[in-house]
């Protein structure tokens, strides 16, 4: 009887031990939480958070020429059957005559729809069909756009729908913009620290936004039309521009 009741009393004695163990754990706890904080709060007090940008303006290394055919037919079947011859010559104009890898054309619209003329008499009558056939083409010669297109207008091509400037070197010039934004951070987040009597410390955090590219649309269709007959003239308006790329960051620099 002595035996069991030490066993209990030195249970009761593990239990209470354990429960003091663990209040003095869960209190130590809360105090350090309480300790972090206060020093994440102290760091936001002493800091200072900027926002900056940078950019860059480079010569575009390619088009991007939009064009088309469209034809027309009584029904769906014939205007879908001339603008496919129509195209083809377009096509080989491409591919034969200028040597345009195939996977720099990409299509961009395709399709045959109903046209329809309205009168107050009868109301809305089917006139016939029009067949489109739209595509994008990625042109490195820059100085050689124009004869292009009067290559492909002269193949059947009826419709130009405008020419946009890019580069394919985004990624490199992305960087160099993103140099250039947190060199302006730096500078901003310095007077602002000046200012205030203070010594600009280390980076605590950096976020970047997205990086913009700002293409070039020099020419239009009325544009081009225009242009069309004189392929010096319109060489000369596509050398024309510069691409903008620019890229943002909000830096946060520690205040000493």
């Amino acid at each position: 009887m002595g035996k069991r009741t030490v066993q209990v009393a030195l249970l009761a004695a593990t239990m209470v031990a354990a429960g003091w163990f663990g209040a003095t754990k869960l209190g130590a706890d809360q105090a350090m939480a309480e300790t972090t904080g206060a020093v994440q709060a102290a760091s936001i007090q002493n800091a200072v958070t900027v926002g900056a940008e940078g950019s860059i303006k480079v010569e575009p290394d390619v088009a991007y020429l939009s064009f088309g055919v469209d034809a027309r037919g009584k029904t769906a079947q014939e205007a879908q059957q001339a603008s496919a011859a129509k195209f083809a010559a377009v096509e080989k104009a491409l591919y034969e005559t200028y040597k345009i890898d195939k996977k720099d054309v990409q299509t961009t619209n395709f399709g045959v729809q109903p046209e329809y003329n309205y009168t107050e008499k009868e109301g809305q009558v089917l006139k016939g069909y029009l067949a489109t056939h739209s595509v994008r083409v990625a042109y490195r010669d820059l100085a050689g756009i124009g004869k292009l297109l009067d290559a492909v207008s002269a193949a059947g091509a009826n419709r130009v729908d405008g020419v946009q400037f890019g580069t394919e070197k985004q990624d490199q010039y992305e960087l160099e913009a993103l140099k250039k934004a947190m060199t302006n951070a730096g500078a901003k987040a310095s007077v602002l620290a000046t200012s205030a009597s203070r010594t600009l410390g280390p980076v605590i955090n950096i976020v970047q936004g997205s990086a913009a590219n700002v293409p070039i649309v020099t020419a239009t269709f009325d544009q081009v039309k225009a242009a069309a007959s004189s392929a010096a003239g319109f060489s000369s308006s596509v050398q024309s521009g510069q691409i903008e790329i620019s890229a943002s960051v909000t830096v946060q620099y520690q205040l000493k």
